[in-house]
């Protein structure tokens, strides 16, 4: 007898995009043990698992969402798309292509949604931390983050910041609504009650050579830290730039490696940070493979991660904490549930508040390489507990097997 058949519908497949992208392709590793799984995705070349089918839909090429959204149901009308559903057994939608969702129902099969943001609630899929005072202000936010990017953005959020409730009545019909935290699922239901019934709050899988790994850490006498958002405002770069002036004011060397996208003024202000401060070594080196990322990790004393939203569960930290890289973070979203009850949680700090983010790096300062190394192997110790690769696969299994 032949496994059942999973047809995942996802827009962006890895190495495209990030960990949410990351994460569906762990988990198409995991299910394609118990299923016959067909990928459609418009990322022409993803990364393979074996005995997987892929298939490249040009109608999932463009990833904007409004226009993902009509090619979706342009798609929809295809006979190809039709023969494909019709085969399937279990749909998985694990991005943004939710218009097929009751398309899915309406031909009797089961659907499995997967949020790695806030999108229904959200025109930005980003809630600002904390959420308790950021609730009642969502969609000004939301105004607020897409108009510092231009006329553009600014526009197509006074125009479409209603999309949300529309997001919401095609989740509203998917079977399960896979959360990656568990404060992410109270963010999410508190705002909209009518979904927490159908929400299961399972960790995203790392990968299996991360888990595999033995760390090798070659700290140098100069402490390293790592940066990993870019010139994100979400991300907490403008934080990052105050505590980087403070800390080069007191005269305290360190050396920053900071990768990922910079616009060019940007990439001015940290060179004027560097000239003006001649203690501090600030390395940029932009946007650079996901093996080279994790490579940097060896010579990390402790990832800076100073993030203004509440990330649901950020790879960054997982990545850090299996790594042996002490992560210096705020209290957002999943990072504490991750980092109780280890030697990082010392390290919380409060969202925005800068004294306090310089007050941790000078506390990673004042430790010597011997005792770094200790928190760090205490750290990678306990988050693998945490992380159980064969709970997190159980838990995915019966998500989309359960009838």
């Amino acid at each position: 007898m032949s496994n059942p058949r999973l047809l995942v519908f996802s827009e962006r497949y890895w190495p495209d995009g990030s960990g949410g992208e990351l994460a569906t392709h762990l988990i198409v590793n995991v299910l394609s043990r118990e299923f016959e799984v067909v990928v459609v995705t418009g990322t022409k070349n993803p990364s393979k698992v074996p005995y997987v089918e892929y298939i490249y839909e040009p109608l999932l090429s463009r990833w904007e969402k409004p226009i993902l959204w009509l090619n979706v149901l342009k798609l929809i009308r295809t006979e190809r798309f039709k023969k494909l559903l019709r085969e399937a057994d279990v749909v998985y939608v694990p991005r943004f292509a939710f218009p097929l969702i009751p398309y899915a129902k309406k031909m009797g099969k089961k659907v499995v949604a997967h949020l790695h943001d806030y999108i229904p609630i959200s025109y930005t899929a980003v809630v600002l931390a904390p959420y308790e005072e950021h609730k009642h202000r969502i969609t000004r936010d939301n105004t607020m983050l897409e108009c510092s990017k231009g006329s553009k953005y600014c526009m197509g959020v006074s125009l479409l910041w209603w999309l949300p409730r529309l997001v919401r009545r095609w989740i509203s019909m998917a079977d399960k609504i896979i959360c990656v935290s568990k404060r992410q699922a109270e963010i999410v239901s508190d705002q909209v009650p009518e979904l927490g019934s159908k929400m299961e709050v399972v960790y995203n899988p790392l990968p299996q050579e991360l888990l595999r790994a033995e760390p090798c850490k070659e700290l140098g006498e100069t402490p390293t830290f790592l940066y990993l958002g870019g010139d994100s405002y979400i991300k907490g770069f403008y934080i990052l730039l105050q505590a980087l002036r403070e800390l080069g004011k007191q005269g305290i060397k360190a050396k920053f490696i900071l990768t990922n996208k910079y616009r060019s003024e940007s990439l001015e202000k940290l060179k004027r940070l560097n000239e003006k401060y001649r203690s501090l070594e600030i390395r940029v080196v932009g946007r650079i493979e996901y093996e080279k990322v994790i490579n940097l990790h060896r010579r990390a004393w402790a990832l800076i991660f100073p993030s203004v939203w509440e990330e649901p569960l950020p790879y960054t930290i997982l990545e850090s904490c299996i790594l042996s890289t002490i992560p210096i973070t705020p209290r957002v979203g999943g990072v504490p549930e991750i980092i109780h009850g280890t030697p990082a949680e010392r390290l919380l700090f409060s969202v925005r508040n800068v004294n306090e983010f310089v007050g941790r790096i000078e506390q990673v300062l004042s430790l010597h390489r011997g005792k770094v190394l200790d928190i760090e192997t205490k750290l990678r110790d306990e988050v693998r507990k945490r992380l159980n690769v064969e709970a997190i696969e159980k838990k995915l299994l019966k998500v989309f097997t359960e009838t």
